[in-house]
């Protein structure tokens, strides 16, 4: 096996395809059984779900059979935390220089934000608090409205059910958000929301090589997200995008940054400027979109690290449309209904007409079953929000 996806999403799905359209053996591992585990592309033995300790002993197991430990491809934070908090275990895996430093930096929200703030990088205002007392204590001095994100979201997401913030529109929303939080969730950040559309979101993604070139670089308009406001895009364009091109290149060389990545950023319309949302140290959900366009993010760096020889780069194809089908129809019925009332206006998707070729997250006529198994997917998620 050359590489293992830690992880089975939908973005662990891509990241499965496109390597083994490469022509690499995958294998993939998470604790639950998602929508990649159905790949065709993935053999009857490469797939593996259990603990966080049960994985890593599949790994070791596997890597001690088999004489060479695979590549590890984390395809969400947990399983970064998962590389970092093993390093020592995990030393024979290839992995990505990220993972052996700053990427700890990057899921880390204040340390994101301090880093920024090193490095003279716009960010919307950020509070810190450590825990639920520090969140009261901030009442009164965060301006209103404002969004609660916690410093580690993996840690949360049973608390957040589904979603990946808490809006608070006026201090009593905001210390019913604060009482309403179980204990051991860590570390809170309170942040200013940059007004305006979701629309008005650009993004970056392209993999850093071990010399420090940029490959792969491509960039793309988040259209509508999921859920409205606050989640992970739902619709993409590919898009030029020169000056989040350029400081996404500008503040990953400053950060000495090398592994694969995707930059989140929008435009402040108080100010005009461009300002920076987040950094994911890994494949992000719409990914698939830059694979449509042309690009090869994860093949070039997979590539990069075991056969020394990084895909060459092409021009992205502009105008390709990505759509989570289920979710952007659930923000889009959101808008409709609710739009009027809520802290963001809709989103301007004109742009999504235009496109002349559409992309898909988990449909591919080439590879169907994850597409037919994502829904149990869902209504496991659904039901377990329930209890």
């Amino acid at each position: 096996m050359d590489v293992v996806v830690l992880g089975s999403s939908a973005t662990a799905l891509y990241a499965v395809r496109e390597l083994a359209m490469a022509g690499y053996r995958i294998g993939c591992a998470d604790a639950l059984r998602g929508c990649a585990m159905a790949s065709r592309h993935l053999g009857p033995d490469a797939r593996f779900v259990g603990t966080p300790d049960e994985v890593e002993a599949w790994l070791l197991a596997m890597a001690g059979g088999s004489g060479r430990a695979p590549l590890l491809l984390p395809c969400s934070d947990l399983f970064i935390e998962f590389v970092m908090a093993r390093a020592d275990r995990l030393a024979g895996f290839p992995v990505f220089e990220a993972y052996r430093n700053i990427a700890a930096d990057l899921l880390d929200k204040a340390r994101f934000h301090a880093l920024c703030k090193m490095h003279g990088i716009p960010t919307p205002g950020v509070w810190h608090a450590e825990d639920g007392a520090a969140l009261r204590a901030l009442a009164g001095q965060v301006p209103m409205p404002c969004i609660l994100k916690p410093v580690l979201i993996h840690r949360a997401k049973d608390f957040l059910r589904g979603k990946k913030v808490l809006l608070a529109r006026s201090e009593d929303e905001y210390l019913a958000c604060v009482d309403g939080m179980p204990e051991g969730l860590g570390g809170w950040l309170v942040q200013e929301i940059v007004p305006g559309p979701e629309s008005e979101i650009s993004l970056f993604a392209g993999y850093v090589g071990r010399d420090g070139v940029p490959r792969q670089a491509f960039t793309a308009r988040k259209l509508r997200q999921y859920p409205p406001g606050f989640g992970s895009a739902s619709l993409v364009t590919s898009q030029p995008c020169e000056e989040t091109l350029q400081r996404s290149l500008s503040f990953l060389a400053a950060i000495g940054f090398r592994g694969v990545c995707g930059t989140e950023f929008k435009r402040d319309p108080r100010d005009g400027v461009l300002k920076i949302i987040e950094i994911n140290p890994r494949p992000t959900l719409w990914f698939q979109v830059a694979h449509d366009a042309g690009k090869r993010v994860v093949e070039s760096a997979v590539r990069d690290l075991l056969d020394a020889s990084a895909t060459e780069d092409a021009p992205q194809a502009q105008d390709v449309r990505w759509r989570y089908a289920l979710k952007d129809a659930t923000s889009a019925l959101f808008y409709r209904r609710e739009g009027s009332r809520f802290v963001f206006p809709p989103p301007d998707v004109s742009g999504a007409d235009a496109c002349r070729k559409r992309s898909w997250p988990v449909f591919a006529w080439d590879d169907p079953r994850p597409a037919l198994v994502e829904p149990l997917g869902f209504v496991r998620k659904a039901w377990k929000r329930r209890k």
